[in-house]
């Protein structure tokens, strides 16, 4: 278990706050009488969390980051085979520092952060099939800034995760997903393959139809086309019977190139034209007879015009150049892809007296061959796109069911739990938390007949207090946001079940004395850190007063 945190950023009164003892069961950081807020309370719980692997604290407090700057958080578990030592920084927040106890880095004890969460879930004994760390035990680190406080979303650790990914994640938990875990790979691997293949359509990487009807027409449009090809094998007296598949394949490639070199040679065409226009355009010369301009304009400045003309002339020169060069490197390259074109019939012609065909037969048929290909090959795309989306949805409507029967176990059991633990805070005077999983897709957690905060915030405790008795989480931490919406005689009794667990409960609380005399002495007797206003909050001091000249 964690048993100790440190800083050298921590301060009270401006003396260094030491190690931090922690212990099983119950921690509370205590806030002041007054309720006064940002002293460091949420901070420490998040701090917490970002011993146990969350970048929150980092990436969420950057008033902290600002404020404090760079710092260490060194902490200590102690497990069966005794104590280690570590530190993580805030800024390198990817890797872990293993230390000597005096929080001195050992020689090569950098590891990255996973490498450190795999440390820590061999040594809480959560190697359970699909599962992570971090997957597991961030999700009950209910702290202010973290997407984990949602009340009727209690399986998720973040807004934008599925119900799919909060659903499994429960599963992995509760030592189920080993009974769906092949399948999950296989169903994940069938949608992938559709996907791939639908975003190869997509961008025209290969040919496509995406509806019934288009694959209809395209079977009559083979069927025409078949029949075109049979009656022109017909007509040249079977010769075209007589090419084999290869010969069939490069008539069909050369067709394309020449198709290609002509709309090259249109295109440089049209250029070539537009450029000769503009060059003659300009060769329209400047008059220099001035004589009806005075005559109009006697007090005009022809200095100035002479200039501009100037001007004119030297810029027609560099425009007659650059056109010049433009016209010869299109003429070039116009010259090439005849030289090619000239080519390519050539071997088409070639081939029609290899084969006894004439050249236009020869091209009517690489057409037809071509258009038929591609029908073909959009069509049987089709099919196979089909038949992907049916394994993928086959595969997926499997995994739903195994997941319902694994839900089944799995719901009784939470829900059960969390009724004697409502019970338990109720004697049973009110209704516990439900957790309904309908199927892999979908869940709701409420407390049936009772909508209020208060309501909403105690089901997720009691939800938490479950899962710290049914599975093998080893911690959880409830910010002082979610219990000071709570009854203060239910109050009393989440202490009783907080201080009686052997696992760790990181709770933040303050008002100390407007809760219940047990309450009280709950609080003060599992207390691990005490906060106030000033130069008593976590870092010695706050930041958030305005600064008032006098």
């Amino acid at each position: 278990m964690l048993v100790e945190v440190m800083c050298d950023k921590f301060k009270d009164h401006g003396r260094p706050r030491g190690r931090i003892s922690l212990k099983p069961g119950l921690n509370t950081v205590m806030g002041s009488a007054s309720g006064s807020n940002s002293i460091g309370k949420s901070t420490f719980l998040m701090i917490i969390d970002f011993i146990f692997g969350g970048d929150d604290y980092v990436e969420k407090l950057t008033d902290v980051q600002t404020e404090v700057g760079e710092h260490r958080i060194c902490f200590a578990f102690e497990f069966a085979d005794g104590k280690h030592y570590f530190y993580r920084s805030n800024v390198d927040y990817k890797n872990v520092q293993k230390c000597d106890k005096d929080y001195q880095p050992i020689e090569d004890g950098l590891i990255s952060l996973n490498q450190y969460l795999s440390f820590l879930q061999t040594h809480y004994d959560m190697n359970l099939a699909g599962l992570t760390f971090r997957n597991a035990i961030g999700r009950s680190m209910r702290v202010y800034k973290r997407e984990t406080l949602d009340e009727e979303h209690p399986l998720h650790q973040a807004k934008q995760e599925t119900a799919k990914s909060a659903i499994e994640g429960l599963l992995k938990l509760t030592d189920l997903y080993s009974g769906i875990e092949a399948q999950s790979k296989i169903t994940t691997e069938a949608k992938d393959k559709y996907t791939t293949f639908k975003k190869a359509q997509k961008y025209q990487y290969i040919p496509f139809v995406t509806k019934q009807s288009d694959y209809d027409k395209n079977e009559t449009r083979i069927a025409e086309l078949t029949e075109q090809a049979e009656e022109l094998a017909r007509k040249s007296s079977g010769g075209l019977l007589d090419l084999d598949s290869m010969q069939a394949e490069q008539l069909s490639i050369l067709q394309g190139k020449l198709s290609n070199f002509k709309r090259q040679r249109s295109r440089l065409l049209s250029q070539l034209r537009a450029i000769r226009v503009d060059r003659n355009l300009g060769k329209k010369g400047f008059k220099r007879n001035y004589d009806d301009l005075l005559r109009f304009f006697p007090e005009v400045d022809l200095k100035r015009i002479e200039a501009i003309e100037g001007f004119h002339k030297q810029l027609a020169g560099i425009l007659k150049k650059e056109f010049s060069e433009t016209e010869e490197n299109m003429q070039a390259a116009l010259d090439l892809i005849e030289s090619e074109m000239k080519q390519i019939e050539a071997e088409i012609s070639q081939m029609a007296k290899t084969t006894d065909l004439s050249k236009v037969v020869l091209e009517q048929y690489a057409a037809i061959d071509k258009e038929l290909k591609m029908l073909r090959a959009a069509n049987e795309n089709f099919i196979k796109t089909t038949e992907l989306s049916n394994t993928a949805k086959a595969y997926e409507a499997e995994l739903d069911r195994l997941v319902v029967e694994q839900i089944a176990i799995m719901q009784q059991e939470i829900n059960s739990k969390m009724f004697d633990i409502n019970n338990t805070i109720y004697s049973g005077r009110k209704t516990a938390p439900n957790l309904t999983i309908t199927d892999a897709s979908h869940y709701t957690f409420f407390t049936p007949r009772d909508g209020g905060t208060g309501a909403q915030y105690k089901g997720l405790v009691v939800f938490d207090l479950a899962m710290l008795a049914i599975t093998r989480l080893p911690a959880i931490a409830h910010d002082s946001v979610m219990l000071k919406h709570i009854e203060d005689d239910a109050i009393e009794k989440i202490m009783e079940l907080y201080a009686g667990t052997s696992k760790q409960v990181f709770i933040a609380m303050d008002k100390e004395g407007s809760y219940t005399k047990k309450s009280q002495e709950i609080m003060e007797a599992s207390k691990v850190l005490q906060l106030s206003p000033g130069e008593g909050a976590l870092f010695g001091r706050t930041w958030n007063d305005v600064e008032v000249d006098q």
